[in-house]
């Protein structure tokens, strides 16, 4: 299995793509909620906060380059703490995969096809996954440098759509209501920026890992300016943008070319459907491998099938329906994803450290 690489370029493009997914979908109406005009503020708190996270679990993970967090959280901790510490993080990954599938099937139902039972959208996204997982970690890292540059050329084409409609005073008077409104929203971006935790599982197959560190900050940087541009759905549509369970599908919405040609939604949610199924594709392939490794078994591949179904079963079961999905994502997957992304790496590092000085 680590036989496979990927170079510095492909894993850019793979953070980029796994915060973008999703986050230009689901934050800008979490954050409105939260910071309201100072959103802005909040993609700055968040982006500053992860980038320092994203450097600890950075340094547990090169002091163990040729390992996995799965095999490495054994080496520091002994194989019974090791191994449950390896189970939380394989768990977190199937977590993130069941949600993000079933608001992936929510979304295309309610918002294009109504009368498709969602399991029809479940089981497809699964098996596309299912089969790009059985070819790699470098054909994902593939397919991604085809689909990321057109998502964004497609982000930014949207906003220069809209751009004559902004309204810059919605964003007026700044920090009214103090400060804490904006923290609060860049709590909310962090727990998705922090994502990245799970290039953990990924550091052996990278070529230069001499890199790692600029890579995943400069991806931080690059996401925090995507989130930006998801604020702008405050600047289009003022308060009321709170107000939508998917304010960038009303942005998209909008756009138009001319008096003539309106409607441009189901182009980009077919760009986005590109970048969600590149997300579920890592994250499942992180879960697959992590729990290979967690077994001791050789190949991931016998897993596949068996980890599709229960992915597909858990996505049918976790809620039902895209109040419950969006409830868990805005207030309980924050403290989850900053347990596993600052927490434990945290408590692994400083151990790795006593245990080497003494």
């Amino acid at each position: 299995m680590k036989e496979e690489k990927i170079s510095s370029l492909q894993l850019l493009f793979l953070l980029v793509t796994l915060g973008i997914a999703t986050a230009d979908v689901f934050l800008p109406a979490y954050v409105a909620q939260q910071a309201g005009r100072d959103s802005w503020i909040s993609v700055i708190i968040g982006t500053i906060s992860s980038i320092i996270i994203v450097n600890i679990f950075v340094t547990l993970g090169l002091r163990y380059p040729d390992k996995t967090l799965v095999e490495y959280s054994c080496d520091i901790l002994g194989k019974p703490l090791g191994k449950l510490v390896g189970f939380i993080f394989i768990y977190y990954s199937f977590l993130v995969t069941i949600f993000i599938t079933r608001s992936m099937g929510e979304i295309f139902v309610i918002s294009f096809n109504p009368d498709t039972p969602i399991i029809v959208f479940i089981v497809l996204v699964i098996l596309l996954a299912a089969y790009a997982l059985g070819k790699g970690i470098e054909v994902i890292s593939r397919i991604n440098e085809i689909l990321l540059p057109i998502g964004i050329i497609v982000l930014v084409g949207v906003s220069l759509l809209n751009i004559g409609e902004l309204n810059f005073n919605y964003f007026l008077p700044v920090m009214y209501d103090g400060i804490i409104p904006s923290l609060r929203g860049g709590i909310l971006i962090q727990a998705w920026l922090i994502e990245t935790v799970i290039i953990l599982q990924l550091i052996p197959f990278i070529k230069k890992k001499n890199k790692i560190r600029s890579i995943i900050t400069a991806s931080i940087v690059i996401l925090g300016m995507g989130l930006m541009i998801g604020v702008l759905t405050i600047a289009l549509f003022g308060s009321a943008a709170k107000n939508f369970m998917l304010p960038a599908l009303e942005f998209v919405r909008y756009a138009s070319f001319g008096a003539y040609f309106r409607g441009v939604d189901i182009t980009i949610m077919g760009v986005w459907a590109g970048g969600i199924f590149i997300k579920i594709s890592l994250f499942f392939y992180v879960f697959i491998t992590g729990l290979a490794q967690l077994l001791n078994i050789k190949s991931y591949k016998g897993l596949i099938v068996p980890g599709g179904l229960l992915v597909i079963t858990s996505s049918m079961v976790c809620s039902r329906n895209i109040i419950e999905a969006i409830y868990f994502l805005n207030f309980i997957f924050p403290l989850y994803s900053f347990s596993i992304a600052f927490i434990l790496p945290s408590l692994l590092l400083l151990v790795s450290i006593f245990r080497s000085k003494s």
